[in-house]
């Protein structure tokens, strides 16, 4: 085809009944249903998604390993604290821990 274009494609037969399109035939109603077909979306999104590439997971940081470690003990000395206190406060322990003493985490 040398007049190809991008983007979906709309054909239409006309009917015999209007006679404006005499050579109209059910070769050509199939033809239109495969191309239609072809630029549709698929119908079930799940299904399309599933089919993607699953990611793998990613692994944890030295910091989130050590966060994870930490956050039980540092619940236990601050009950009242909020979610955003506890990781405040694991965050200061982060910092001042020397690099010899992070190396463990890292893995």
């Amino acid at each position: 085809m040398p007049n190809e274009t991008k983007g979906k494609v709309s054909l239409t037969i006309r009917s015999r009944r209007n006679n404006k399109s005499k050579n109209a035939s059910s070769n050509d109603a199939s033809k239109l249903k495969e191309l239609n077909q072809a630029f549709e979306a698929p119908k079930n999104k799940k299904t399309a998604k599933k089919e993607k590439k699953e990611k793998k997971p990613r692994k944890l940081n030295a910091y989130m390993v050590f966060a994870i470690e930490v956050r039980e003990s540092v619940k236990k000395n601050h009950p009242t604290a909020s979610i955003i206190e506890i990781a405040k406060k694991i965050g200061e322990k982060w910092r001042a821990m020397s690099d010899a003493e992070k190396a463990k985490y890292k893995k």
